[in-house]
């Protein structure tokens, strides 16, 4: 038996995944119980259906199965802003709120359906000179940013490039000269995830029974299956699109999201 568990072991793993076999002690201690039991031969055979049965519940396949889903994009993530620079605070805070304003009142009077404006960063620093001998830096100036986090989810996801591409673009013509990066996203990923880990169950079953159909054994039942949650990376453009969307209109794509899940499943298999 063990030339045979050898020979199957090193067949599977050529073919796919993971094939382990695990024949316990405890498979040779029932073995040894029924033996020496004394018991005639009714209780012998009973012995012998209980060993069968131990090794058929203790031998285990595991292996392993991987699911993807690729799916469109129905919502879109940026971040849009001003920055400003004057001599005095009092300056920079009037120069940004008015920038601002044009920037949000441009966003909004577009009138897309699933647009959610809030404010993302509020930033306010002093600008120093170079330091002298002698003397500490001085400042000079100040430094403020207000950044928006713009979340849109169109009612018609075929919108979804076109709508954004306004969006950015009517940020920067109002003045906009921050842009932190825009991202596309599923808005509700759970079904797509768990398409994704059905997949990869389905896939672990069929590697499976490949494995045992290769080694020469039978599969029983499950024994244990373990899975991880369908993994979701929103798309990333680069930040760069706000210096063309000042010179052209821009064009953006949102292309597709992939969504991938694994499992490793333990079947109880027999020899016989």
């Amino acid at each position: 038996m063990a030339k045979l568990l050898q020979t199957s072991s090193r067949l599977a793993g050529a073919v796919l995944g993971v094939l382990s076999f695990v024949s316990p002690s405890a498979s040779a201690h029932a073995k040894a119980e029924a033996k020496s039991s004394g018991a005639g031969a009714h209780e012998g055979a009973k012995g012998q259906t209980s060993i069968v049965l131990q090794e058929q519940l203790t031998e285990l396949i595991t292996t392993s199965g991987q699911g993807q889903i690729v799916a469109k994009p129905d919502a879109m993530r940026a971040e849009l802003g001003v920055e400003v620079r004057a001599k005095t605070l009092e300056q920079a805070q009037a120069e940004l709120a008015r920038k601002m304003a044009h920037v949000t009142s441009a966003i909004e009077k577009l009138g897309l359906d699933g647009l959610t404006l809030q404010t993302a960063a509020l930033q306010i620093q002093p600008l120093h000179d170079e330091p002298k001998a002698g003397r500490a830096a001085k400042i000079v100036g100040y430094r403020a940013q207000n950044t928006l986090s713009i979340t849109l989810r169109p009612a018609e996801v075929t919108e979804l490039g076109t709508q954004a591409a306004k969006l950015v673009d009517a940020g920067v013509s109002a003045g906009a000269n921050v842009v932190q990066g825009i991202s596309f996203f599923l808005a509700r990923p759970e079904e797509a995830q768990a398409k994704a880990l059905h997949l990869a169950a389905v896939d672990a079953e069929r590697n499976a029974k490949i494995l045992a159909a290769t080694s020469g054994v039978r599969l029983l039942g499950l024994h244990s299956l373990d899975g991880s949650q369908g993994r979701l990376s929103p798309i990333f453009l680069d930040a760069g699109i706000a210096a063309a969307s000042l010179k052209i209109e821009t064009t953006i794509e949102p292309g597709e999201l992939t969504i991938t899940a694994s499992v490793t499943a333990r079947y109880h298999f027999s020899n016989h």
